[in-house]
């Protein structure tokens, strides 16, 4: 058992745990807790010079803490602001983003719009991964990793991120793995069951559930435990809902010595799900876009709406050829093709560019093309081609670890006029904007948006601008 101390909260730390001091030496980590808290914790272990603990009383709570909705907050990993006023979220995020970017906002000030606010910050969610798993004893765990731990999952109960089906449906599935006896599984490569991934169309209404298991064969799942799955699944939606539900089974074999495989089966409904967004401005135009159970696509539908009206409405148009890096399911290529002459989407996960095809079709576009591979490599063998256009605009939105040094120098070395930067990490972002400046951009435009509430993660559009660096055409400058 740690010792209880007295903690005054002063400050975030980048997980958005709240950081104090106590008579202790080091900073004390706190999840839960809010800048101007006084607690009472009992301190655990101490790693580089900062304590971690459990908080066993707030004495006197922030000005900042709202009663939360959900019973599990702080313990469960899906939320971590749940008590802190919504308002105040937006202010901690909005000032994170223009620390991250103060050199530059100092050095050109671009137009840097507040923060835009999610109208409706409870059952947003698209899409949730829960976890199953087993403690020694057998007790069996189905739902979200608990906060700072190491893969312990809570039992989750509610979840007020999602709509109103996706907990019957936990509650489905949790009866079915007590009465079918099958193990979680376990990173030795035992056990059976591995994660059950949950997708809906906000608009659409159609619904998607896709268990995965061990690949291994001495684990494996039956046809009576599948077909025994299927109808908890279809038990926890009305009836007439079934024809718009899709259940997947996908099996996760890993060799020593080789990739990971993955295998998918469909075992129920269509092969897809399908979701419809309204882009753009006055008035919006709806696009239909097609989900396979693996692909990406923005989980928060509406917010997603918002990002790419900002995105479409911070760019100049026409535009004679479009770049659409990391592109997806081509969901703002897609948009960007409305108006631009063509656009080039490129996307390195085959399934996501097979949806890209069939949402290229839906929305009835031929001045789309989708590469499937490497951006940095498809970049090198597009340009040369003897009918390349040089673009006028980039898009990127890479992964939260941010572009590599080969994408990099393919934006810097292809010189558009604009590129247009959509990142869920500002920080990599802001890392990425500096060196794209020193090639002689701009930062002519930022928006962060609030995609995710309740939670740290921030979504931040930048735009850099060429024609403007130096009083000089962007033609006459000169790499070294």
């Amino acid at each position: 058992m740690g010792s209880k101390v007295s903690i005054c909260i002063d400050h975030f730390n980048r997980r958005g745990w709240g950081v104090g001091h106590s008579d202790h030496p080091g900073k004390v980590e706190l999840i839960g807790t809010l800048p101007g808290d006084e607690v009472l914790a009992e301190l655990h272990r101490k790693r580089r010079g900062k304590s971690r603990g459990t908080v066993s009383e707030i004495v006197a709570p922030s000005s900042l803490r709202v009663q939360p909705r959900c019973p599990h907050v702080p313990h469960c990993g899906g939320c971590t602001w749940q008590q802190m006023d919504y308002s105040f979220q937006l202010e901690e995020k909005e000032r994170r983003v223009k620390a991250a970017f103060a050199e530059l906002i100092d050095a050109h000030t671009p137009e840097c719009n507040p923060i835009i606010p999610c109208n409706e910050p409870w059952g947003y969610r698209n899409k949730m991964e829960f976890s199953f798993s087993q403690n020694r004893a057998g007790e069996r765990f189905l739902g979200l990793v608990l906060a700072g731990s190491k893969g312990h999952v809570l039992n989750l109960k509610e979840c007020h991120l999602v709509s109103d089906w996706f907990m019957p449906l936990l509650k489905h599935v949790r009866v079915w793995w007590e009465e079918s006896g099958l193990a979680a599984y376990r990173m030795n490569d035992t056990g059976t069951l591995r994660t059950l991934i949950v997708r809906e169309g906000k608009r659409s209404g159609d619904k998607l559930v896709m268990l995965t298991v061990s690949g291994n064969p001495a684990f494996p799942l039956s046809k009576i435990e599948l077909t025994r799955f299927i109808d908890a699944v279809k038990a926890s939606v009305r009836q007439e809902e079934w024809a718009r539900l899709s259940i997947f089974l996908r099996v996760q074999q890993i060799l020593k010595g080789s990739p990971t495989q993955f295998f998918e089966m469909h075992l129920h409904g269509p092969d897809h799900l399908l979701e419809k967004m309204q882009i753009g401005n006055a008035p919006p135009k709806e696009l239909v876009f097609k989900i396979s159970p693996t692909s990406f696509f923005q989980p928060n539908t509406f917010q997603a709406e918002k990002l790419y009206s900002e995105a479409l409405k911070m760019v100049s148009f026409p535009k004679k050829h479009v770049l659409d890096l990391y592109a997806g399911t081509a969901t703002l290529g897609i948009a960007m093709a409305i108006q631009a002459e063509k656009v080039t989407a490129i996307e390195i996960n085959p399934h996501a560019c097979f949806d890209a095809e069939s949402n290229k079709e839906l929305n009835h576009l031929s001045n789309l093309e989708i590469l499937c591979g490497d951006v940095g490599k498809k970049l090198e063998e597009i340009r040369k081609r003897p009918d390349f256009v040089p673009p006028d605009l980039i898009v990127v939105d890479p992964p939260r670890t941010g572009l590599d040094s080969v994408a990099l120098d393919q934006l810097k070395s292809l010189r558009p006029k604009e590129i247009l930067y959509v990142s869920c990490n500002y920080e990599t972002q802001a890392a990425n904007v500096q060196e794209i400046c020193k090639a002689g951009y701009r930062l002519a435009k930022m928006q962060p948006l609030d995609q995710f509430p309740h939670t740290p993660h921030i979504e931040n559009i930048c735009l850099l601008d060429f024609s403007e660096v130096f009083g000089q055409p962007r033609e006459s400058f000169t790499f070294k």
